[in-house]
């Protein structure tokens, strides 16, 4: 073999090597450098670790550069990307994008709500054991969106997620514990071992970036339906919770324009539902004469100041501003 020929050929040999090393380089390594990036603020060096290991098919890296999308953290805020990100990542089985799929259809933030893809996608990830998914599927089957209403599978699956400690799933089940027949509740929960897969596929969340946002829907979405005939009676203290009076309420904020304020409730009650709970978000018409017109967001009801003080005092401290006002 002459020398320029076998110069080529120890040249094509070296570029092989290099694309096989960059296809078996553990994930981990530089995923993990991406999440570090990104927890410091450098966002664009998180997309720049995270960008190769998805073109590769990554399912980390893949949910993560649909978080930056969703958030608009390093690039522009693009919903439709988030998805496209999201897509690729559920479909390998990462529990994490399956949840934030289906809130993306469940939330309308792709345009017109799609409950019917929303629930395909929270199914999955609630069948995964995710309890935010599992509140949201319950949620579904309570208000029939997508599904018909189902009051058993409703509860199965809310007390699922109650299991692991969600504060909305706990508002939510006490709720259903007050409406339901003790009958219905043990049927209910005959149903649930049969709910989660035998083969969990838990993500491994040291290479993915926090979720800042919750994305469950608001518990006050669930309005317990009136008993029927054959109904027990639930006692007066178990739905005293339900039919609180609005005698106290938070504010949040105060906005010159109703587009602005209603976007911004929605974020707020999507940021802060375990906070928030079964409260219900509203605007409030304010009129101030030479100071204009104003609309407030506020969270009700509050049958007492120490109720509003304590949940004020929990959104304080995670960043988000309010004060307590007497209706």
């Amino acid at each position: 073999m002459t020398y320029p020929a076998l110069k080529k050929s120890l040249w094509f040999m070296v570029i092989l090597w290099s694309g096989l090393s960059l296809t078996s380089l553990p994930a981990k390594a530089t995923v993990a450098d991406g999440v570090y990036a990104y927890e410091k603020g450098d966002y664009q060096k998180a997309r720049m670790e995270w960008l190769p290991y998805a073109a590769l098919g990554n399912p980390n890296a893949l949910y993560n550069l649909g978080q930056l999308s969703r958030m608009g953290r390093g690039v522009e805020k693009d919903y439709a990307k988030a998805r496209e990100y999201y897509l690729r990542a559920a479909e390998k089985g990462h529990v994490g994008a399956q949840r934030n799929l289906g809130t993306l259809y469940y939330f309308g933030r792709l345009g017109e709500v799609d409950y019917a893809k929303a629930h395909n996608w929270l199914l999955k990830a609630a069948k995964n054991g995710d309890p935010r998914s599992q509140l949201m599927t319950g949620t579904m089957y309570y208000n029939g969106e997508a599904v018909e209403k189902d009051p058993l599978k409703a509860y199965a699956w809310i007390s699922l997620s109650a299991q692991s400690g969600l504060g909305n799933a706990k508002t939510s089940l006490d709720k259903l514990n007050g409406a339901m027949t003790s009958e219905d509740i043990k049927k209910a929960k005959k149903l649930i071992p049969a709910m989660i897969s035998r083969q969990l596929s838990p993500d491994d969340v040291g290479l993915m970036v926090k979720q800042p946002d919750s994305a469950a829907p608001t518990m006050a979405e669930i309005t317990p339906p009136a008993p029927s005939k054959v109904a027990e009676t639930p006692a007066p203290e178990q739905t005293a919770g339900i039919t609180a009076d609005d005698n106290y309420r938070i504010q949040l904020g105060s906005f010159r324009a109703e587009d602005v304020a209603q976007k911004t409730l929605d974020s707020l009650q999507e940021k802060f539902s375990d906070i928030i709970g079964g409260h219900q978000g509203t605007i409030e018409f304010a009129d101030l004469g030479e100071k204009g017109i104003y609309y407030r967001l506020q969270l009700s009801p509050f049958q007492d100041r120490a109720s509003a003080n304590e949940l004020c005092a929990q959104l304080t401290q995670a960043g988000q501003g309010c004060y307590v006002l007497k209706r």
